[in-house]
């Protein structure tokens, strides 16, 4: 099994997801979840020495997973039942 990160899109306000929705959702992708991650609040940016904050929506980024499957496709599947509606963007972990 490879490993991959799901980084889940931050929405500008609250969605009609719950922590009910959520909890409901790892627990069917349980045997894929090896790590359940957080939520995220806020941010800030380094970048050649100087610090900002991140204040841009279309840099946000709400939280983070990290799941076990055999590949893209299958971690694809396995994030289309997200309750997340403003998406997920998935990479491969790539052994080191």
């Amino acid at each position: 099994m490879k490993k991959f990160l799901f980084i889940y899109n931050a929405t500008p306000e609250r969605g009609s997801d719950t922590d009910e929705d959520w909890m409901a959702w790892f627990g069917a992708i349980g045997e894929h979840l090896i790590d359940v991650g957080n939520p995220f609040d806020g941010g800030t940016l380094v970048k050649g020495g100087a610090v900002s904050d991140i204040t841009s929506f279309s840099e946000l980024v709400g939280g983070y997973s990290l799941i076990s499957a055999a590949d893209i496709d299958q971690a694809a599947e396995l994030a289309k039942t997200c309750p997340n509606a403003a998406g997920i963007r998935i990479f491969e972990a790539i052994p080191m």
